[in-house]
């Protein structure tokens, strides 16, 4: 419950912000890996709602559960220097 109490905070200070005109993207970091899986859809549902206005990040090692909000994808690749 600590954890979605936690990323609720955020989002409604990041709202809070955006209002008094300094938007600030919200970034989380796996932060629901201790949440079962009513809360996280619960959560994600909040997370939908507020990306609608906001950006929002999400870094986490849990793809498929993460995969359903939509939004970019990024991923890693390998860097090759460029030699000119």
């Amino acid at each position: 419950m600590r954890e979605q109490l936690a990323i609720l905070t955020r989002l409604a200070f990041a709202r809070l912000m955006a209002r008094n005109g300094r938007p600030a993207p919200v970034i989380l970091d796996d932060a629901l890996v201790y949440s079962d899986d009513d809360r996280i859809e619960k959560m994600f549902n909040a997370l939908h709602r507020q990306a609608m206005d906001q950006q929002i990040i999400v870094f986490s090692c849990r793809q498929r559960a993460f995969s359903n909000l939509g939004g970019h994808r990024l991923r890693m690749t390998d860097w090759t220097p460029q030699i000119t």
